[in-house]
């Protein structure tokens, strides 16, 4: 008698592709998983490393944070342009300061120069024009520099406005005034944004002008800045005389405090008043690269 051969079950076989199957579905399910954790930890880590990017602090905590305190003994307008806001002084034909906020995106403007200086529109009274300046000896020069003012060409325009122009010594303007901005771009690019705000320095008595509309020419100009997204915040501050003076940029570095000293503003006063004082009273010169 002849014995066939037994045949395997065909559900037995169903059962274990159907088992195959399902662990197939799970290695896939948990390889998903497992590939979307370390995604998502990837994204953390790289949020992280762009927070300096983030204005945790600053204009965006601190609404006009640019803006100095009024300035109650002196003439003050205050007119606000698409880049900067000035305190206009129709006594002196000058801003008393300009002030604005500089971010890293707007350095990278393309906007050209325009050369055109005209009367801003806004002011109230009289005005320094084009004619103060001929054979005057000095320079017309900005105080919110049009290279900062690339992004925009409303902003570009503006910054020829005469209320955010000074007589200015040509060796001054040149040369460490322009190695200034250059360097304030510079910082504007590393910690994304910081704030500036400067002005001339005008005595009471003895002021001398230029032109027909007697344009008051500055003994000297300040300029403070504000890095308020890093952590710590940290400020610096300038003092220049208008005259020819080569010596390093360093060499003219001061506190906030002693600025504010010289001109009686107030600066940052938008900052909690400890951090106000902590920025304002010391200058971390190798955080600045102006070590002497």
């Amino acid at each position: 008698m002849v014995q066939t051969k037994k045949k395997r079950p065909v559900r037995k076989k169903r059962e274990k592709k159907k088992e195959k199957s399902l662990r197939l579905v799970l290695k896939y399910f948990i390889f998903l998983f497992l590939l979307g954790t370390v995604l998502f930890f990837a994204y953390q880590c790289f949020c992280v490393r762009q927070q300096p990017e983030q204005k945790n602090v600053g204009i965006a905590a601190y609404p006009k944070l640019e803006i100095p305190q009024p300035l109650p003994n002196r003439r003050e307008q205050i007119i606000f342009h698409t880049g900067y806001t000035v305190s206009y002084n129709g006594l002196w034909r000058l801003p008393n300061w300009v002030a604005y906020e500089l971010t890293r995106s707007e350095t990278r403007g393309a906007e050209k120069r325009s050369n055109r200086f005209v009367v801003d529109p806004q002011i109230k009274g009289a005005s320094a024009a084009n004619k103060d300046y001929l054979h005057s000896g000095y320079d017309k020069g900005h105080l919110a520099p049009a290279a900062d003012m690339k992004w925009s060409r409303v902003a570009m325009k503006e910054s020829f406005y005469f209320t955010n122009i000074c007589p200015q010594h040509p060796q001054l303007n040149r040369h460490r005034w322009k190695e200034l901005e250059d360097k304030v771009r510079d910082w504007a690019n590393v910690d994304s944004a910081i704030v500036i705000v400067c002005g001339p320095l005008v005595a009471e008595k003895g002021t001398k002008t230029v032109g027909d509309n007697r344009v008051v020419v500055p003994q000297g100009f300040f300029k403070v800045i504000l890095s308020p997204y890093v952590s710590p915040p940290q400020a610096i501050g300038f003092i220049f005389k208008n005259e020819p003076d080569l010596k390093p940029l360093q060499t003219f570095v001061v506190t906030v405090d002693s600025v504010e000293a010289i001109t009686a503003m107030d600066f940052f006063s938008q900052l909690p008043d400890e951090m106000e004082t902590t920025v304002e009273s010391q200058v971390d010169a190798a955080y600045w690269g102006l070590l002497p």
